[in-house]
């Protein structure tokens, strides 16, 4: 989801919400804080299926006690490794309650627990602000080419949310717009963090400050994360 000021407004949402028959459903992705702004000149190769990219998608329970990726059955066999890893914190999702700003339109993966447990791990500069619906992939179509395109209409950080047939939802804080390239650059803040509720309560990971492997974007996958596996992998 996108975190604008009150002030703002646009006829576009964001959330990322794959088919109904697919195994993986509804990942959101949303900008932080900043306005949205027509782009042009996207550096994006064809489409890609979003549907691949939901059922390859790295599970992120105990992904640090594994030297392996976290794969089950829904999952791709094309997870790649980069040199140095994503090095996280742990912290548990708390249920305090706290006032949370306006969503554009209901949320079909966040409830209001896991919006309270990730309130208060956004930026302290974008707490406070509306939280806008960019893309969708029930909205528009199951293509990683227009997730990218999507998210240069925001510039500024964004909840990533994908939800399964299972329940379970999980996602990150990316830094928009993703740019797709060829090299294995990464990009993102030490603001980016990967969260889940797949063992049954929400938990952040955060950055440690160790490296700067944060989300790294092809024309081919998402990945955020790095080092003997993926925190989060999209393909």
């Amino acid at each position: 989801m996108s975190f604008m000021s009150a002030s703002s407004s646009s006829n576009d949402s964001m959330e990322i919400i794959p088919e109904q028959d697919l195994d993986m459903e509804y990942p959101t992705l949303t900008p932080v804080g900043r306005g949205i702004k027509e782009r042009k000149g996207l550096l994006s190769r064809g489409k890609h299926s979003i549907g691949k990219i939901i059922n390859k998608a790295g599970r992120l329970g105990g992904f640090r006690q594994k030297s392996g990726h976290i794969i089950d059955n829904e999952i791709a066999n094309q997870i790649e490794s980069m040199s140095s890893g994503f090095a996280l914190k742990v912290s548990k999702g708390s249920a305090s309650n706290h006032k949370l700003p306006p969503m554009s339109e209901p949320s079909m993966l966040l409830s209001e627990m896991m919006r309270n447990v990730l309130y208060p791990s956004l930026p302290v500069l974008v707490q406070g602000k509306n939280w806008m619906l960019v893309y969708s992939t029930w909205r528009h179509g199951v293509s990683l080419s227009t997730l990218y395109r999507r998210s240069m209409l925001c510039s500024g950080d964004s909840l990533l949310i994908i939800g399964d047939k299972k329940g379970a939802v999980f996602g990150g804080l990316v830094e928009a717009p993703l740019r797709p390239i060829m090299q294995r650059k990464y990009q993102g803040n030490k603001n980016c963090f990967v969260f889940t509720n797949v063992a049954g309560r929400p938990v952040v990971y955060r950055q440690t400050g160790a490296n700067n492997y944060f989300t790294f974007c092809s024309p081919e996958y998402l990945a955020m994360g790095g080092g003997g596996h993926f925190a989060l992998y999209l393909a």
